[in-house]
């Protein structure tokens, strides 16, 4: 099994498919409040994340989620330990 990505990593393939780029990302934004992604485009973060081989439950992007939390979430589900380096 692959190594689950680094937050780091994590964050920068989310800002890409997301279109995200050219603002600072941290673990602590809120998907809606701080990083102003609409419900379709929280539903597209999650397709971002089965891009790296994980499924997650719809409600695992709503509009309180933090990145880090999506982060945390993934790693759980790759079976991996926190890669939050």
């Amino acid at each position: 099994m692959t190594q689950p990505l680094t937050f780091e990593a994590f964050r920068d393939h989310l800002a890409e498919q997301l279109e995200l780029g050219g603002r600072p990302l941290e673990p602590q934004h809120r998907l809606a409040d701080d990083l102003e992604l609409d419900s379709v485009q929280r539903l597209e973060a999650l397709v971002a994340v089965e891009e790296l081989g994980v499924e997650l439950a719809d409600d695992c992007a709503g509009p309180e989620q933090t990145l880090g939390g999506l982060h945390e979430l993934y790693v759980r589900e790759a079976g991996g330990p926190s890669a939050r380096a």
